[in-house]
């Protein structure tokens, strides 16, 4: 699939971040999971789980909490593992998203749009409170300009809802904008509501052929956000 056209010789009017995995290192919820009896690589099956369900309330057209399909997950997860949960699991999954610690290339690319002029926000399947925790407790909740929610439009990326939510707020036509991910899918419905796209390729994988390509890649933040200007230039 095909995506824009890059915005060559047209300054970007904004960055917007996706949030989980992009900004922030989900670990101390895999602490929390396999403090509680899960394997290893449980955090990964139950982020998976979180966002098939997301996707899948999303595309019949409805909205659900974040918090809430986290706790579903969960419970699904143990109940594949064969655990029995207490009955605070839910709040401590809740409490170590609050706590995750933002990646390193994450400030050095936040300085590098801010000497740019360029304003960076956050775009979340989450909840902006979550979000704004993680962001200000590594003291860079000022580097951005809007942290939002899908919440305030009640579908979930990559419905194109959420990217016009962000394009409206930023005051600038989708063209205009640029989203950066290590989620395929969240670059190729970014793509598809006209955006340019910036794919974190963090894990050294090959990008989904069914997808739309980003229109630039790299593995750290702070190089793709080096391409997204030079698109400009």
């Amino acid at each position: 699939m095909s995506g824009p056209v890059p915005a060559q010789g047209r300054r970007l009017s904004a960055i917007v971040f996706d949030v989980n995995e992009t900004l922030t290192d989900l670990s101390p919820v895999g602490d929390v999971l396999t403090g509680l009896g899960m394997a290893a690589n449980a955090v990964r099956w139950w982020f998976s789980v979180v966002l098939r369900d997301g996707f899948a309330v999303a595309a019949s057209g409805g909205s659900a909490a974040f918090v809430d399909l986290a706790a579903a997950a969960l419970a699904e997860v143990a109940a594949a593992s064969g655990l029995v949960l207490p009955a605070d699991a839910g709040e401590q999954v809740v409490h170590a998203l609050r706590r995750c610690p933002l990646h390193a290339d994450v400030a050095p690319s936040l300085a590098r749009l801010g000497a740019a002029g360029v304003p960076a926000f956050a775009l979340t399947n989450g909840s902006a409170q979550l979000a704004r925790g993680a962001l200000s407790g590594a003291g860079l909740l000022g580097s951005f300009a809007g942290v939002l929610s899908v919440t305030e439009v009640g579908h979930w990326k990559p419905r194109p809802e959420p990217y016009r939510y962000a394009a409206q707020v930023a005051g600038a036509p989708p063209e205009r904008m640029a989203l950066v991910a290590v989620h395929p899918w969240d670059v190729h419905g970014a793509s598809g509501a006209g955006f340019q796209t910036g794919w974190a390729n963090r894990n050294g994988v090959a990008y989904p052929p069914v997808f739309r390509p980003p229109t630039v890649s790299a593995a750290r933040l702070d190089e793709l956000i080096e391409r997204l200007l030079a698109l400009a230039g």
